[in-house]
């Protein structure tokens, strides 16, 4: 298998990831697990809320690093966002996104293999990143940090969903890990507290950094009352993982 820790191109740790999913289901669960798994329809309407809560979505810019299968493209494609950039590092995950935008004009996508974003400086409102620092090295998430203040404009947002040690469950959730980490199938799991995120945004030149809190649900402030797959809409919900917001 790649190992990470051995291998420092990301890319081969994702692909051996995927591959190994790929050799045991179909594309469309392969495609799901390989993005943390979980119901698809509620994850993206919790990133959806997330998003709702920090910023408007109407006529806003937003890039999805890390968009997977596009779990929160789906919905956004009834928010009235001026435009939608989704990234991603495998081919095969990302044209599964390509085809839940159903070639809608305002929504573009690119593959990206290094934290690099493919947009011009102060050209968006929100940058956001669901389960996507989970699997970067530290150097990486400042990158990323660095870009996404480059490219938000004055009063744009980035927000960030991480595994936080600060939370109890997530510090159990790293020690099983640790004991197996050389075994499994390569890809990266990272770990980390909001006081170093808090170094990084301050680095990077973001005016604020806040948390919330992994173990804090997300409440509901839209008025879809149901799931892009037809089940009701929870009205509050936690997602497993704390969130970062960097503000410019």
């Amino acid at each position: 298998y790649f190992a990470r820790w051995s291998n420092p191109e990301p890319v081969a740790g994702h692909r051996a990831k995927y591959d190994h999913l790929a050799a045991q289901m179909s594309p469309e669960e392969a495609g799901n697990q390989f993005v943390g798994g979980g119901d698809p329809a509620l994850m993206g309407f919790l990133e959806l809320e997330v998003l709702r809560r920090f910023h408007a979505l109407k006529g806003a810019g937003v890039i999805d690093i890390g968009c997977g299968v596009g779990r929160l493209a789906k919905y956004l494609l009834d928010e009235g966002v001026s435009k939608y950039l989704g990234l991603d590092i495998i081919p095969e995950i990302l044209q599964q996104a390509i085809t839940a935008a159903r070639n809608q004009q305002a929504f573009d996508f690119a593959i990206v293999t290094e934290a690099k974003l493919p947009a011009q400086d102060d050209a968006f409102d929100i940058v956001c990143g669901f389960s996507l620092i989970t699997h970067l090295l530290d150097e990486e998430i400042f990158e990323y940090f660095l870009e996404a203040k480059r490219v938000l404009r004055p009063g744009g947002v980035a927000i960030f969903s991480f595994l936080d040690l600060d939370v109890t469950h997530v510090r159990e959730t790293f020690f099983n890990h640790a004991k197996v980490h050389r075994t499994g199938h390569g890809d990266l799991l990272r770990f980390t507290t909001p006081a170093i995120l808090k170094y990084f945004a301050d680095g990077a030149g973001f005016a604020s950094a806040s948390f919330v809190d992994g173990q804090e649900n997300i409440i509901s402030e839209t008025r879809r009352r149901k799931l892009i797959d037809g089940k009701p809409s929870p009205d509050s919900s936690g997602c497993g993982q704390s969130i970062c917001v960097l503000r410019t």
